[in-house]
């Protein structure tokens, strides 16, 4: 019987036969086992796969594990904040990335199209955020690097398929952040974690809720986790609930925004000082210049005021929104 194979599954043995390292050829190989025909004409050939796999497997547990995976994770911080988007095959993250930001990411029918993280600055208002999109969540298997890039990332969104079984993707991918350590959500416990874990803020987007039955897998998904996560239904083909992913993904970001004005003159409110939450008028004067910060004697802050243009001190923790006029 012939194997019929698909001009996908050419393409990612032509991609397979390119590879040079073993990670490279592990990438190419899953590919090739995922979109592979299932028939009595490939049985030899995924039999083959297989075997071929397991001895890449073999051999990359003999090698020293520093390769250019874990360079392929260090992403440049950029913009105002980077947030990492997670998800299992085919739930759509590519797809929904490509629309927040612009950017470049390979989106097709079958699973593992990306291959490793990639950058994108998402919009907001007046500023720009990045996004990371990154290689599809495997059970029992960490990529070298993806640890490290949640850990140093400002926070994460994870993306589900809510007509897929949305609380079992759920599970596989809390089950996987357990292993790299890492906890997440809407409610901040990083006071009740043991030594050597994180807890990043992070929002669940049920994707594809344009698509039939879709509300049947977000209801499920609510009873189950909308104590300790903010679950926002989205659609990527249709762009649904754009705003207020963006909104959402602010408001968990340990940042606000203030404006800085000359005396006699309107802010400037297309630039704003981006500051961490906390911060105080000694931070914004620090922002424009260190030299500025030394010879500062006060402020006037609109916004947060008693009064709009209140005469505060260094130490005044400035609000969303504020504008500071700083006087030296």
């Amino acid at each position: 019987m012939p194997a019929n194979l698909t001009p996908q599954y050419l393409e990612a043995e032509a991609k397979f036969k390119q590879a040079k390292s073993v990670p490279e050829k592990i990438k190419a190989l899953e590919v090739m086992m995922a979109i592979i025909p299932k028939h009595k004409g490939t049985e030899r050939l995924r039999g083959q796969l297989k075997s071929r796999m397991a001895k890449l497997k073999e051999e990359q547990q003999k090698r020293p594990t520093v390769s250019k995976a874990e360079q392929a994770y260090n992403v440049k911080k950029e913009g105002a904040a980077q947030v990492v988007l997670l998800g299992l095959p085919n739930v759509g993250k590519s797809n929904l990335f490509t629309h927040l930001t612009h950017a470049i990411s390979e989106v097709a029918d079958y699973p593992f199209t990306t291959q490793k993280p990639i950058p994108g600055m998402m919009r907001f208002e007046n500023l720009q955020i990045q996004l990371v999109d990154t290689p599809p969540i495997q059970m029992d298997r960490i990529e070298s690097g993806f640890p490290n890039l949640l850990r140093n990332a400002n926070g994460f969104i994870i993306v589900l398929d809510l007509t897929d079984d949305p609380v079992f993707q759920m599970e596989v991918i809390l089950e996987e952040l357990n292993r790299m350590k890492i906890r997440g959500g809407d409610r901040d416990s990083a006071d009740l974690l043991e030594q050597g874990w994180v807890f990043k803020k992070a929002l669940l987007l049920g994707n594809k809720a344009d698509l039939k039955d879709s509300m049947n897998g977000l209801r499920v998904l609510e009873d189950r986790f909308k104590n300790e996560w903010m679950i926002l239904p989205v659609s990527a083909k249709e762009e649904m609930n754009f705003e207020e992913v963006k909104k959402e993904v602010y408001s968990r970001l340990d940042i606000l925004r203030v404006y800085t004005k000359i005396p006699g003159k309107d802010a400037d409110r297309s630039e704003p000082v981006i500051l961490k939450k906390g911060s105080t008028i000694d931070d914004v004067a620090l922002s424009v210049h260190k030299d500025f910060a030394a010879k500062l004697k006060y402020a006037r802050v609109w916004g947060s005021g008693k009064f709009d243009g209140q005469m505060v001190k260094r130490d005044y923790r400035v609000s969303e929104g504020d504008v500071i006029e700083l006087h030296i």
